[in-house]
């Protein structure tokens, strides 16, 4: 299909995602996929996309993007000012959208109708750069739709804040520290006893909380490893991830034990 966009100026690690890559952790891929799946998903209904497609998973900092032939698109997830946002745009050829780094939080996606087209690698077209899967967006990249756009339907947009359940224990007060990217946020607090690590590298998935031998604990994310050695001392709830991937450098995470859930023991 023809372009419908093209990217000016890209954000820091933007980048193709869709809702991730399952059945091939054995294999050693990690699951990919949006920080935020809920918010991608919400673009993707306003804009004329089935829930699961691909789209443009935006980092820090400024975005610009010109629209080269009239197409719906939706713009979600972290707030930034220079567009519409939660809201179904028709989008006209030679339109521009300058965005501002985002507002509230750390990730923000740009969907269009039919999704976004992407090579389909082990089931997703997630892009990561670690796995050699995929290519990083770049001025003058040209993005074309998967499909036919579908008639938008109208979505309420996802909470951005919020407690965080866990099952598993994780005292004391934390917050997001500036180390975070898409394999795994460290948090900041009071630090705990590290306690042994595993005897053997064991499987792991994203929202495990390991406790590195420093005693701070990092929160396994979308690229987050398929194993690892660290002792798992929570897993955050697979819906509340999202809420944690939001959070900025200082902000206060607020854990709640969920007695739902079976506990860990060491």
């Amino acid at each position: 299909m023809n372009a419908s966009l093209k990217i000016i100026r890209p954000a820091v690690a933007t980048s193709i995602q869709d809702q991730g890559r399952f059945g091939s952790r054995a294999a050693g891929f990690s699951r990919s996929g949006a920080m935020d799946p809920a918010s991608l998903e919400t673009a993707n209904l306003l804009a004329g996309a089935a829930a699961d497609s691909a789209g443009l998973e935006l980092g820090p900092g400024p975005f610009e993007v010109e629209i080269q032939r009239t197409c719906l698109i939706a713009f979600g997830g972290a707030i930034r000012d220079g567009a519409p946002w939660w809201e179904t745009i028709e989008a006209r050829a030679g339109m521009k959208f300058s965005l501002s780094g985002p507002l509230d939080g750390n990730w923000s996606y740009l969907s269009i109708g039919g999704g976004v087209a992407a090579q389909v690698i082990h089931g997703s077209r997630s892009t990561n750069l670690r796995e050699g899967i995929g290519n990083p967006i770049t001025t003058g990249d040209l993005i074309s739709p998967a499909a036919d756009p579908r008639t938008p339907a109208p979505a309420g947009p996802p909470p951005m804040k919020g407690p965080v359940r866990i099952f598993g224990s994780l005292p004391g007060e934390w917050r997001v520290s500036n180390r975070i990217d898409r394999m795994g946020y460290q948090l900041e607090g009071s630090m705990l006893a590290s306690g042994p690590g595993a005897e053997w590298s064991e499987p792991v998935l994203p929202g495990c909380i390991q406790l590195y031998p420093s005693g701070l604990p990092v929160v396994l994310m979308a690229e987050g490893s398929t194993v690892g050695g660290y002792r798992v001392v929570a897993v955050v709830h697979s819906a509340d991830l999202r809420l944690i991937s939001q959070s900025r450098p200082g902000e206060r995470v607020d854990f709640i034990e969920d007695d739902s859930l079976p506990k860990l023991t060491s």
